[in-house]
């Protein structure tokens, strides 16, 4: 999506020099309230309720994990994934995710949240959970434009996490975009800010779950369109992960499909380069032949999600850890 967003600036960008406002950005307020997470809804320090889903044992799981969800998607995202991880009778795994601010069934959608707020979501969000599962392992999970969030968190704020879980993780940077697309990108997000741009008519496949597809496009929390400026705020956060990978230190996982066509292969491949170079103690990367971008929803789904069962029954550190091959 992120992909084919980016393709549509070249072709707008010569409306630029007909106006110019800021872009919109909806940060978090400043702190009132307390945290907490209820059955359905974790309430931000700022007082804001964003929904909250979870699947799997969340009495008493042997491993929790917090999943942060990609652009124009929202918490349902990782239904496959709560339900797959829940058939494993090996470990207990409780899955949570909320909809991120500016997404989903957010209070402030359909508006950019800034990097901070978004790092301080997630972070608070995993406070909480260790407070509601003390002695238990908490993972982090990004899928996505989640992925630079999470990358994000754990160089920033490693200790609030046992390890962290990349899924065809957004890391395509303006350093490796072509000029015409960053150039239009920087033009449009301060001249038309409020522009809704759509990835119809690009001939870009998310998945081969075709079925799945058809579902999320007639769901209304889906976003099918977001505005120009919550797009440049997505590019900055690839770029800050970019850099803030190397600065990583908790066991890693890093998922990506052969098959992607939203993210470049060179800029996953980049990824890997640094996070191997990053003197991670454990760190290992699965490259799925079949699978597409939304690995986890894809027909290969359930493969991915087995092999995230298995790292994480390993403790996440397991040295001679392999991918299934698909």
């Amino acid at each position: 999506m992120i992909r084919s967003f980016m393709r549509l600036f070249a072709v707008f960008a010569f409306l630029a020099g007909l106006s110019a406002c800021a872009p919109k950005i909806r940060p978090a307020g400043p702190p009132i309230a307390q945290t907490s997470l209820e059955t359905d809804m974790f309430r931000a320090a700022d007082g804001t309720e964003l929904p909250l889903q979870h699947w799997g044992d969340v009495e008493n799981p042997d491993a929790v994990i917090l999943a942060l969800h990609g652009m124009g998607d929202y918490a349902n995202a990782f239904m496959e994934l709560g339900d797959g991880l829940g058939k494993n009778h090996r470990i207990g795994i409780a899955v949570y995710a909320f909809d991120q601010r500016g997404f989903g069934r957010s209070p402030s959608r359909p508006f950019w949240a800034g990097i901070s707020t978004m790092v301080n979501d997630a972070s608070d969000v995993l406070t909480l959970l260790r407070a509601r599962y003390p002695g238990k392992p908490v993972y982090l999970l990004g899928n996505s434009m989640g992925g630079a969030v999470a990358i994000v968190t754990a160089a920033s704020r490693g200790h609030l996490m046992d390890g962290l879980i990349l899924v065809a993780p957004a890391v395509w940077n303006r350093d490796m975009m072509p000029w015409y697309q960053t150039a239009s990108l920087a033009v449009m997000s301060h001249s038309f800010p409020w522009l809704p741009l759509t990835g119809k008519g690009l001939d870009i496949w998310p998945s081969d779950n075709i079925e799945m597809l058809r579902r999320l496009s007639r769901d209304p929390n889906m976003m099918s369109s977001v505005r120009v400026d919550l797009i440049a705020g997505v590019a900055d956060i690839m770029d800050l992960a970019h850099k803030r990978a190397v600065d990583i230190s908790v066991p890693t996982l890093l998922l990506s499909g052969a098959q992607d066509q939203v993210i470049p292969p060179d800029a996953v491949t980049a990824l890997d380069r640094d996070l191997a170079e990053a003197g991670i103690v454990f760190y290992h990367r699965c490259l799925y032949d079949a699978g597409y971008h939304m690995l986890l929803r894809d027909l290969n789904g359930p493969v991915v999600i087995a092999d995230i069962g298995r790292w994480i029954a390993g403790g996440g550190g397991a040295e001679n850890y392999s991918c299934t091959q698909s």
